[in-house]
């Protein structure tokens, strides 16, 4: 079940990482690295999609069943827009149906934790959670670069900057950590300073436009891993 949850909140974070990578593909950043990113990402998600309804089916959850059902048709349009090459016109279709697929996806992993009723689910969902808030983060700068400045980007930015920050409080003082978690939520609190300037800077400078665009690009799958193997530390408590 624990798993389970790790997976399904995983499924967030691939939604916002492919709005990253498309994004980041459209301004050129680092573009060999986006594309392996983007082909892996994708075909993970069909992966864990039919993975998560084959686990649902077996537990006789029916409605958690149906909420993947809804998810794979949104998910068959958001990828039909992140496997073709970006455009802007692409990317304001990328910007409303991420969004889609990511109220999709945390919703069943809210019905998962809930499913597993314990404080190991909680934790595995708000680490998994994490993952996804560097990836939102990451998103809404490179939406911003390529010229979707709307106030709701900046907004997003900030809340979701926000969000992460109380999480990461919230599971440096989890009385279930071992002394493992606790060096890995050490390592997250030393990558966070250099993402999170990288995600904050504006600059009219190309040259130093440049420069932010391929730090956001390396730092926010920097910190994507420390998150994603204290997931995985979580998910192995049980």
């Amino acid at each position: 079940m624990l798993e389970a949850i790790n997976q399904a909140g995983r499924q967030r974070m691939l939604s916002q990482r492919m709005a990253k990578l498309y994004g980041q593909q459209l301004r050129n950043v680092r573009n060999t690295d986006a594309t392996r990113l983007m082909t892996t990402s994708i075909a993970l998600f069909d992966q864990q999609l039919a993975t998560l309804r084959a686990f649902t089916q077996k537990q006789g959850a029916t409605e958690i069943t149906k909420s993947y059902e809804e998810l794979g048709m949104r998910w068959q349009d958001y990828r039909a827009v992140v496997s073709a090459q970006p455009t802007g016109e692409g990317l304001r279709q990328v910007a409303q149906l991420n969004e889609q697929v990511l109220a999709n996806a945390h919703q069943a992993t809210l019905m998962l934790e809930k499913l597993h009723g314990g404080s190991l689910g909680k934790l595995v969902n708000i680490s998994g959670r994490q993952r996804m808030l560097s990836q939102r983060m990451s998103k809404f700068y490179f939406f911003r670069s390529n010229g979707l400045n709307s106030a709701d980007v900046g907004k997003g930015l900030e809340t979701a900057r926000g969000e992460f920050l109380a999480g990461l409080n919230t599971l440096k003082n989890a009385p279930e950590n071992s002394s493992e978690i606790r060096n890995w939520i050490e390592l997250a609190e030393a990558q966070w300073p250099f993402f999170d300037d990288a995600v904050r800077a504006q600059t009219p400078n190309r040259g130093e436009q440049a420069y932010h665009d391929s730090n956001v690009a390396t730092t926010s799958e920097n910190i994507l891993q420390v998150m994603d193997k204290l997931t995985g530390l979580y998910t192995a408590l049980s």
